[in-house]
């Protein structure tokens, strides 16, 4: 392990105090907020194993393999990188099967940001558990204010556009940086907010979405470390001319303050882009009142109008990149509900280039004749049978509000991650990872590192 950055560093200044109204540190959440964010660690710590099963993934470690070794270890691998490219691993495992969480009004995914960025902080500098909790709060809480008062960008992926600005504010906090190095860090990533973020590897279908907010992770530990070490960035960088919210007089610590806005971090329930799920909901419903492909005749499924659903709507077709190609075709996912009788990681695991699939998924029509939204919405779907019966079904977006995952039901998905990871004992594992989350506010900086290391070994 990496010692502590010495020589040119500057002293470490007391960090920014918590307070009851401070989203952005462990000792200002309230206990649901608590629970929440210890949810979104075990289940991103989950979704991490099940990437490392994940060809893409393994493809995107052997790159970062063969430029950049160093001392900080990869969980659930044998890698060990320079602490960005060990950060940009991470993230991409979290994300490889696009079924991590995502902010419903930010549009952003945090864990793939936050928990990667914090785990390479502390790698290169040991800190007491609550302190990555500080960090993966004080991540979280940044980056879906600011993406939700940058708003959709034409063609950008706001996770990867900001991300490197939340991975800074997570790493500094981390190492306990004070508001004013820590605001130094996130400046210093200007240059990486927003344009190279583009769209454009999702229309392509290109597994180069799952590598953005990676690179963009890696970025902003270097930008923390670089203010750790007293390199100045742009004081503008948030309302300067040229800056991230151009004209706007808010500082650092005022997007860190407010509501939390962990409470609209949702936890996904399918492996697909976030736009498809409200008709993945209808759909379930639907398909336990006409199981089987023999029911599917025709499909109308109606979503909002706009661009940001564009992504989803499309008529089926495989470009090449299947997995990217049917995580984001709401046609592919209802119709291997149908053919198959579920659509989860087994169905992406197993059931790619299916003719049947293929052949269902053109019965089925998208309509974006929905009133246009900028945020996740709902979806209503059409069913007509072979014999001319109509039925129809309407869901609201899953995993928020009344409709937020319990444990339990991340429990379930935590095991369905490991499974698909190979572990030989998948219940021991994630009551290790549970076990985890709760000992972490307890744990001093040598603690931390071992608990990390031990509850994610290579299954």
């Amino acid at each position: 392990m990496i010692g502590s950055i010495t020589g040119t560093s500057r002293e470490v200044r007391a960090a920014r105090p918590g307070s009851a109204a401070d989203p952005g540190r462990w000792s200002g959440l309230a206990p649901e907020q608590r629970d929440r964010l210890q949810h979104l660690l075990v289940d991103a710590l989950g979704l991490a194993a099940a990437g490392a099963a994940n060809d893409d993934a393994r493809s995107v470690l052997a790159g970062l393999a063969a430029v950049s070794p160093g001392e900080s270890r990869v969980p659930w691998t044998r890698l060990r990188l320079a602490a960005p490219q060990a950060a940009t691993a991470l993230s991409t495992l979290i994300h490889a099967w696009d079924f991590d969480d995502t902010h419903d009004e930010a549009v952003v995914h945090t864990a793939a940001v936050v928990v990667p960025a914090a785990v390479a902080a502390m790698a290169t500098s040991p800190a007491p558990g609550e302190r990555f909790l500080d960090g993966l709060a004080t991540g979280v809480q940044l980056f879906s204010r600011l993406a939700r008062l940058v708003g959709p960008r034409p063609g950008v992926i706001r996770t990867a556009g900001l991300g490197a600005l939340a991975a800074a504010a997570t790493a500094a906090t981390v190492w306990g940086l004070d508001e004013a190095d820590t605001e130094n860090a996130v400046a210093l990533c200007l240059g990486a907010a927003l344009a190279p973020a583009t769209r454009q590897a999702v229309v392509d279908g290109s597994v180069a979405k799952r590598l953005q907010p990676g690179l963009a992770t890696a970025h902003g530990v270097t930008a923390a470390s670089l203010a750790r070490s007293g390199v100045i960035g742009p004081a503008g960088w948030l309302g300067g001319t040229y800056g991230v919210l151009p004209g706007s007089e808010l500082r650092l610590a005022d997007l860190l303050t407010g509501p939390a806005e962990l409470d609209a971090v949702a936890l996904k329930p399918y492996p697909a882009c976030r736009y498809t799920h409200a008709a993945l909901a209808a759909g379930e419903q639907l398909y336990a009142r006409h199981p089987g492909p023999e029911a599917l005749h025709r499909m109308v499924a109606h979503l909002p109008a706009g661009a940001a659903y564009e992504l989803v709507a499309r008529p089926w077709r495989d470009r090449g990149s299947p997995l990217v190609d049917a995580q984001f075709s709401l046609p592919w996912q209802l119709a291997a509900l149908w053919v198959t009788g579920r659509y989860d990681l087994t169905t992406l695991r197993g059931d790619l280039g299916r003719a049947d699939i293929a052949a269902a998924a053109a019965r089925i029509e998208v309509r974006q004749d929905l009133p246009e939204s900028t945020v996740m919405a709902g979806a209503r779907l059409e069913l007509e049978t072979p014999d001319g019966r109509h039925d129809t079904a309407e869901a609201r977006m899953p995993g928020t509000g009344d409709a937020r995952p319990g444990r339990d039901a991340v429990d379930r998905k935590l095991l369905g991650c490991l499974d698909v990871a190979g572990a030989a004992d998948p219940r021991a594992v994630a009551d290790g990872l549970w076990q985890l989350a709760a000992e972490l506010p307890s744990l001093d900086a040598s603690g931390v590192g071992a608990a990390l290391r031990r509850r994610t070994a290579v299954p």
